[in-house]
């Protein structure tokens, strides 16, 4: 009788305890606005925040029109997690941002500091700290995030393929939200952002045409949180030369003893990186190797003879060597931030020196010594053993 009434407590309890489990915060698709982008302004009593909302239905209720595929909400608040709450003040929906592809911040925000604004995504238990960061240069975040020039009519995909491209050009930077978080907190290197800034299309044939496009040439450099100044293209390539982030892309130089240029895609790159500190002197040390197929040469010259690839060798060397020290400069003198990682490397080597350069170490960065050596190996010709020009 004991042991009958004991199976049926035990009966009861997990039938009771089946009942608590399974989905019992679910929320049905019908009910929520899925947010595709998040833009932060400033704004004169706090910062505004707009919401890229994707719209769930295809056509509209008219004979079948085309739908918009993404809605517009702003709030204004004092902080992020304030605007998200009152954005339901005008519009019918919660937001969710578990899909959202990324946060775009003002230029004007970002040269104020970040790090405040960050807090909430990596509190909130719907957000993700993958997510993209960007800077949007010269315009708001809101008039940035609503441009969809592509194949793909939805702003926040149109602007995750575009910077997917990062590894074709090395001419920008990806950075996620959790990337900004590891380097601010981290000593003897400081954050650099994605930056997109909004490009004025130039108008081809006669048809209908988005009047702008997106651009992600570039990269935003900070020292600590806050936005100091930005890199073109070409420097950013620099900066990614130096870091062993460039995966490919074009080197362009001009052929020696002729008026011709040569392309050499980069199939290859490598970096490695050193310092040395007697006394009061720093000395770092940079070294980049690249193997790359010669894509074009405008000049005459003969491609099967091993002195002319040495030569164009020589010429691809020299262009990124100066590719590299320009970059390298700008920011030692301009900006004055270690955005390259030197300061770890220091720690690293020199644990009992470092412990008196931490604090100032972007400033002593600044007055380093830096030489730069590179090697480029033109390993393939291409299809053609000799050019069009005869």
């Amino acid at each position: 009788m004991i042991l009958r009434k004991r199976m049926l407590a035990i009966t009861v309890i997990l039938v009771l305890a089946l009942s608590l489990t399974g989905c019992w915060n679910r929320r049905e698709l019908n009910t929520l606005g899925i947010v595709g982008l998040v833009g932060v302004d400033a704004d004169n009593n706090g910062i505004k925040t707009t919401f890229e909302i994707i719209n769930p239905k295809k056509t509209g209720q008219n004979g079948g029109e085309q739908a918009e595929p993404v809605k517009y909400v702003q709030a204004n608040g004092r902080t992020v997690i304030e605007t998200f709450r009152d954005a339901t003040l005008r519009f019918d929906r919660k937001l969710f941002v578990s899909h959202a592809k990324g946060f775009l911040f003002s230029e004007e925000l970002a040269r104020n500091g970040l790090a405040e604004h960050l807090d909430m995504i990596l509190r909130d238990h719907e957000a993700r700290i993958a997510m993209h960061l960007v800077i949007v240069k010269d315009v708001s975040a809101a008039d940035g995030m609503t441009i969809a020039s592509g194949i793909n009519t939805i702003p926040s995909s149109y602007l995750e393929d575009l910077l997917k491209q990062h590894k074709t050009h090395s001419k920008s930077v990806d950075s996620k939200v959790i990337d900004f978080l590891q380097t601010y907190n981290g000593k003897g290197i400081n954050p650099v952002v994605t930056v997109l800034q909004k490009v004025k299309k130039a108008k081809i044939g006669t048809g209908k045409s988005e009047e702008y496009e997106l651009s992600p040439e570039g990269a935003a450099v900070f020292l600590k949180d806050r936005l100091v100044g930005f890199l073109n293209g070409e420097e950013t390539r620099g900066y990614n030369w130096v870091i062993g982030k460039v995966h490919s892309g074009i080197v362009v130089s001009p052929t020696p003893n002729t008026n011709g240029t040569s392309s050499v895609e980069i199939l290859t790159a490598q970096s490695k990186n050193d310092v040395e500190i007697t006394g009061n002197d720093i000395k770092i040390k940079v070294k980049i190797t690249m193997t790359g197929m010669l894509d074009e040469e405008t000049a005459k010259v003969e491609i099967t003879d091993h002195a002319v690839i040495a030569m164009l060798e020589q010429a691809t060397s020299q262009s990124i060597k100066q590719e590299v020290e320009h970059t390298l400069l700008k920011v030692q003198t301009e900006y004055k931030s270690d955005i390259f990682g030197f300061g770890q490397l220091v720690h690293r080597k020199y644990p009992q020196e470092w412990k008196n350069m931490q604090d100032n170490w972007d400033d002593l960065f600044s007055h380093a010594t830096i030489e730069v050596e590179t090697q480029a190996k033109i390993t393939k010709t291409g299809k053609s053993a000799n050019p069009v020009q005869e």
